[in-house]
């Protein structure tokens, strides 16, 4: 069986910063997946590495191997893969838009301002969350 594929997933991981530098130049899906000769992991296991991370510098993905560039360079790949496939959810609490991300909460608005818009703010939200994790940042108003 064929890997899973998904080219908006992998579109979307090269908008993020690489899981190492955080730079955001040049940032390339990189598949942490068990692969082998011939094979490719699934999308699904990709992480954003720039460039030199990823496939070109000494201390690099490709170069190290899977086990040593998580220890070189202090990253749990899994737990990395794990939040960027992490889904968000919206409900309906007392009249409000709530949506739910990595045992989260937050609100997103009043029903009166419609679904659509609850929606557009959660993407936004799991946009930010994802974009500095690993930062210390101010977090959004948690419920």
């Amino acid at each position: 069986m064929k890997p899973r594929r998904d080219s908006k997933y992998l579109q979307w991981i090269r908008t993020l910063p690489c899981s190492v530098c955080r730079t955001t130049r040049n940032i390339e899906a990189a598949h942490t997946g068990a692969h082998g000769l011939g094979q490719k992991a699934p999308d699904s296991t990709a992480i954003p590495l720039c460039v030199p991370h990823h496939r070109t510098a000494n201390d690099c993905y490709h170069k190290l191997g899977p086990r040593k560039f998580a220890e070189v360079h202090k990253l749990n790949i899994a737990g990395i893969v794990a939040e960027l496939n992490a889904k968000p959810s919206i409900h309906v609490i007392a009249g409000t838009f709530v949506g739910s991300f990595q045992h989260e909460r937050y609100m997103l608005g009043s029903t009166r301002s419609g679904l659509s818009r609850a929606v557009r703010k959660m993407i936004e939200l799991r946009r930010t969350l994802q974009t500095e994790a690993g930062e210390n940042r101010e977090e959004p108003e948690i419920l």
